[in-house]
């Protein structure tokens, strides 16, 4: 049994300053980052954490595209999120690695096989889900699965009963 792919999509780190991470990575590099940006609110991107729809707006991100990799900047603001928990936790660094999967559940069973709790965190963006499953004392990094699904029936669902994501996790 295996996640079903070995397609890294992108790695995620944590930074207390964008702005700053962006222009060190930008010299390291010599590639100039993409645009930052906030994330969206959940009416347009339904996102859940243990269960519960949260407002994630004051997260600041922005992406550098390596030739086989991209990698994403978290600052977190202070709601509270899956980033700002972790980042306040243990401090800057990578947060997670992301595959993109064609089974979103086969891969959630094959962290569970492991040792792996449920994912903890979801997400449903138009063009894909994403989960973020605590995988640190079984592979020493979080992993975020992500799937390239057509979820605006799944997103119109979520809008209107607030329940519904507990029967898709």
């Amino acid at each position: 049994m295996s996640i079903g792919t070995t397609k890294l999509c992108h790695i995620a780190i944590l930074v207390k300053d964008l702005e700053k991470a962006l222009k060190n990575w930008e010299q390291v590099l010599g590639i100039k980052p993409g645009t930052p940006f906030y994330l969206p609110p959940s009416s347009e991107v339904p996102a859940f954490t243990n269960g519960d729809m949260g407002d994630y707006t004051d997260c600041h991100l922005a992406v550098i595209e390596l030739d086989n990799c991209i990698l994403e900047f978290v600052q977190p603001g202070k709601n509270p999120s899956p980033w700002k928990e972790k980042l306040d936790r243990d401090g800057e660094g990578v947060q997670h690695i992301s595959f993109i999967v064609p089974d979103r559940r086969k891969a959630q069973d094959t962290l569970k096989a492991i040792g792996a709790p449920p994912a903890y965190h979801i997400g449903y963006w138009p063009g894909g889900t994403y989960s973020f499953t605590d995988c640190v004392p079984q592979l020493g990094v979080e992993i975020n699965i992500k799937t390239e699904d057509d979820n605006k029936l799944i997103k119109d669902k979520l809008l209107s009963d607030p329940n519904f994501h507990k029967k898709d996790l």
